[in-house]
C-alpha cells in the first residue's frame, strides 16, 4: 500500500508541475546577460522603432521611453530573482518560492514607470491575449503614437524573455492583442 501510495504521490507532483508549467503566459526563451553595450544597443533599436510608429512622435521621448523600458526589464528581472526560462519562473510563483514576475506583475511595474514620464506624443496600453483563459492569457504593455489605433501600436514584453524586453508590432506579434480598458487596470 505505502508504494501504491508513493507512485501515486509522485505521478500527482508530476501532473502539477505539468500543468503549472504550461499554465500562465506562455514563452520559451531566456534572458540575456545584461552588458552596457548591449543595453544600449537594445534603447536604440527601440527608439528608432518608437519613432517609426508615428509621424508626430517626439524622439526625446523614444529615447526616455526607450530608455526606461529596456533598463527597467533588466531592474525587474533582477528584483524578481527571475529564474529563466519564464514558464519556469511561473511554475515556482505556483510553487510558493518566488512573488511575482507573472506577466501581469511586469505590466502592472513597466506601466508605472513609463507612466512616470508624462508622455505627450505616445499613448500606453494594457494589452491582453486570450483574455480569461488560465493556460493562455497573457498580458502586456502596448505603445502607440497619440491617438493611433491600438493595432497600430508596439507589445512591449520584458516577460517574454525573462527580462530581456521583447517589443513587435500589435498585428505581427504571436497573440492576438485587445486592449484592457484603462478603468479595468
Amino acid at each position: 500500500m505505502n508504494r501504491l501510495l508513493h507512485t501515486w504521490t509522485l505521478r500527482t507532483m508530476w501532473a502539477v508541475c505539468a500543468l503549472a508549467w504550461l499554465s500562465g503566459c506562455a514563452g520559451q526563451r531566456t534572458g540575456a546577460p545584461m552588458d552596457a553595450t548591449r543595453i544600449e544597443s537594445r534603447i536604440a533599436s527601440l527608439q528608432s522603432r518608437l519613432k517609426g510608429i508615428g509621424t508626430a512622435t517626439d524622439p526625446d521621448e523614444a529615447r526616455r521611453i526607450a530608455q526606461t523600458a529596456v533598463t527597467a526589464s533588466y531592474q525587474l528581472a533582477h528584483q524578481y530573482r527571475i529564474e529563466p526560462p519564464a514558464r519556469w519562473h511561473n511554475l515556482l510563483i505556483q510553487m510558493g518560492l518566488r512573488e511575482r514576475g507573472l506577466c501581469f506583475h511586469w505590466t502592472e511595474d513597466l506601466m508605472e514607470r513609463l507612466q512616470s514620464l508624462g508622455l505627450n506624443t505616445y499613448q500606453l496600453h494594457w494589452g491582453v491575449a486570450h483574455k480569461g483563459s488560465d493556460l493562455f492569457e497573457h498580458n502586456s504593455v502596448v505603445i502607440t503614437a497619440l491617438n493611433q489605433p491600438f493595432e497600430n501600436g508596439l507589445v512591449l514584453d520584458p516577460w517574454r524573455n525573462s527580462g530581456d524586453l521583447h517589443w513587435a508590432a500589435v498585428r505581427e506579434d504571436d497573440y492576438p492583442w485587445v486592449p484592457l480598458p484603462p478603468d479595468q487596470w
